[in-house]
């Protein structure tokens, strides 16, 4: 024993183990393959979680290993919603890799699920269940169910399960600072393990042995979480805390950490691509190197540690959401005690006893209306543009240089800052960014130091279920996060080619949640969806513009071609010419060849650099005439993967062969960089 406690004290002994994770982590990534091939169809599994949506029901099971089954079918839909967590099934169905993200810097899905040992969709259309679930999962079930049973089921799934996947302003939470909040974590189990203690020290005078019952009960309860980074590492350090005290092993606290964190590493080596555990460990670690002072006040340590964790997580919050809101510390110190003692503590009394559930209600939503307050003060929100790792592995070097040596490195930090929020604007470029928005169109091209950004068409998800139309915002899943990566911060001219759903559907909503300066709209009469956004405009006071025949954007001009009147939507579409940097652009919306015959009668636009295809390639679109006469180079058409109406065309694609043609259905979102002399295609791969 003795000898074991001087191996676990040596610095070499820790040392080697952080070497030896590495090297696990390096081989995990490169080598660790899955069980699965791909081509199985029958899959027998414990359920570890269940969510339910309006039009479907995702299950985790533990197969062979883990395996995120979906089921679509309204069929099965009532009998999967009756299966409980811990139940065992078998599922018949197909296996699918998830996606990987199709534009730069947005979600990865893949990774995502990586980051769980997830390798695996199933796309399920048969379910039987074997057996139910064992006591400790009926339990399990049956707290899940009690919870969502009541009005405020998602912020009691969030306090008391530290689920936050329900909450409707989970956004809004990371954009403060405060979704830690929303995860049980040291702060939960700090509150936990001091009530139980004192009821312990009133059952029996024998500490270790209260601990011990504290330790049952804590695991089972942080076991009800499934597999929470932040609470693992809570109630490990917890244990670890209590028992180095106990037998005076005589451990630092960071060692202690450091232990945990490898714990957790050899358990999972993906855990590391999971941000919540980046956050806690880096906090955690963070604050227990800096010194404190012995005696003060609560509300200076409250201000002192909310100041420090928003430094501590400001590089990984610019990495991983683009955005900072300079408001955190003043909203965590009134946030982090309303929830430590208010509505953390309230969560859990209303479990026991619902009728306290007014009271928390009210509670919530006088919460809520303090985050609202603080979350309208959007000029403390700063868009910082995205970077690779390396930078952010150097905003921690210089953190770990001011909490060891000096707080004069924040200085060179806070620097460090301002150089990264300043990217955007010392780009000397044009960008030509076509975004992949499925089947549709949105193209962002962004003039030199960000003086002038133009958004051409919004996109806009249409798809099918239950035999009707079923239309999805992308605004706040791809166009503004995708707009933070690059540091835009508003639109200076939306110009809508026409009024299809799959080119402006998203309009209304980007309006609403965006700073756009000018909008133009095409000619032609306007149709239910064109009306609906002109009110939206008009009740905004924005300024917007229709059939306009030039444009003028610092000294470049755009060209509007199509200014006849036709009795149909896509051949009124706003056709679109330009030259950046001495390159010709040529942008069809969804022209038919009708309109490609009038606008050859009147222009000649021979050799064209970049042609955004007509209507994402349809054989209505892209005449041979056409192409051989404007002789385009390279060939951008945006469609939507397996799309129901086969676009892109095989006799457009033949025909347009002769060019460099990039499809975002392959190639994802693709940008093109303008030099004086020169330009660079690069594509986002999905």
């Amino acid at each position: 024993m003795k000898k074991l406690k001087i191996i676990l004290h040596s610095n070499f002994f820790l040392y080697f183990l952080f070497i030896l994770a590495f090297l696990y982590i390096s081989y995990s990534f490169c080598f660790l393959k899955s069980h699965y091939i791909g081509d199985e169809t029958v899959f027998r599994g414990v359920i570890l979680s269940k969510k339910e949506d309006s039009n479907k029901v995702t299950l985790e099971i533990k197969a062979l290993e883990k395996l995120l089954v979906t089921c679509y079918e309204e069929e099965n839909i009532e009998q999967v919603k009756q299966f409980q967590v811990g139940d065992i099934i078998e599922v018949k169905g197909t296996l699918s890799k998830p996606s990987k993200n199709s534009n730069f810097n947005l979600f990865n899905y893949e990774t995502y699920l990586k980051g769980k040992q997830i390798f695996w969709l199933v796309n399920a259309s048969h379910f039987t269940q074997i057996k139910k679930g064992n006591i400790f999962y009926q339990i399990k079930s049956a707290v899940i169910n009690r919870i969502k049973s009541y009005k405020n089921s998602s912020f009691l799934m969030a306090f008391i399960l530290g689920d936050s996947s329900y909450l409707e302003e989970k956004t809004m939470y990371q954009e403060l600072g405060i979704s830690h909040l929303f995860a049980v974590s040291g702060m939960h189990v700090a509150f936990l393990t001091g009530v139980l203690f004192w009821i312990g020290s009133r059952i029996s005078k024998k500490k270790l042995r209260v601990f011990f019952l504290i330790s049952i009960l804590l695991g089972f309860y942080i076991w009800l979480l499934y597999d929470s980074a932040s609470a693992n590492r809570a109630y490990l350090l917890f244990l670890f805390s209590y028992l180095n005290k106990h037998y005076k092993f005589g451990f630092s606290s960071l060692k202690l950490l450091g232990f945990v964190f490898l714990i957790l590493i050899f358990r999972n080596p993906f855990v590391i691509l999971q941000t919540g555990f980046l956050f806690s460990f880096l906090i955690c670690f963070f604050l227990m190197i800096q010194k404190r002072e012995v005696e003060t006040s609560y509300l200076k340590m409250l201000f002192m540690t909310s100041l420090l964790a928003s430094i501590i997580s400001f590089p990984l919050s610019v990495y991983e959401f683009h955005q900072f809101y300079f408001g955190s510390i003043m909203c965590n110190m009134i946030a982090v005690p309303f929830v430590s003692f208010l509505l953390f503590p309230l969560s859990f009394l209303c479990f026991v006893f619902p009728c306290f559930h007014i009271l928390l209600t009210n509670l919530i939503s006088f919460f809520h209306f303090l985050l609202q307050l603080f979350s309208n003060l959007s000029f403390l929100k700063v868009v910082f543009k995205a970077v690779p790792i390396f930078v952010i592995i150097l905003y921690y070097c210089l953190l770990l240089l001011a909490f060891k040596h000096s707080k004069k490195w924040l200085i060179l930090f806070f620097i460090f800052a301002c150089i990264h929020f300043s990217l955007p604007y010392l780009d000397n470029h044009y960008y030509i960014d076509m975004i992949d928005v499925g089947q549709g169109d949105s193209i962002l091209i962004r003039f030199p130091h960000l003086s002038k950004i133009v958004l051409i068409d919004t996109g806009g998800r249409l798809s099918y279920g239950n035999e009707k139309l079923v239309y999805t915002s992308q605004v706040d899943t791809i166009l503004l996060p995708y707009f933070k990566t690059l540091g835009v911060t508003k639109i200076d001219v939306l110009i809508l080619t026409h009024g299809d759903y799959d080119h402006m559907g998203n309009a209304i909503n980007l309006v609403n949640n965006f700073k756009v300066e000018n909008v133009v709209l095409n000619c032609g009469s306007h149709n239910d969806l064109e009306n609906e956004f002109i009110k939206v405009l008009n009740k905004k006071k924005m300024k917007y513009y229709s059939c306009m025949k030039e444009l003028t954007i610092k000294d470049n001009k755009f060209y509007f071609l199509n200014t006849k009147e036709y009795d149909n939507e896509n051949d009124n579409s706003s056709v679109i010419y330009t030259e950046l940097n001495h390159y010709k652009f040529l942008f069809m919306g969804d022209a038919s060849s009708v309109t490609e015959k009038e606008i050859l009668s009147k222009y000649n636009l021979a050799n064209i650099d970049v042609l955004k295809v007509g209507h994402h390639g349809s054989k209505t679109s892209s005449s041979k005439k056409f192409i051989d006469a404007i002789n385009p180079k390279y060939s951008l058409i945006s469609v939507g993967k397996n799309n129901r109406y086969g676009h892109p065309n095989k006799e457009v694609l033949d025909i347009l062969s002769h060019s460099k043609i990039y499809r975002t259905d392959l190639n994802g979102g693709i940008e093109i960089k303008l030099n004086k002399n020169s330009y660079k295609i690069k594509t986002c791969s999905p």
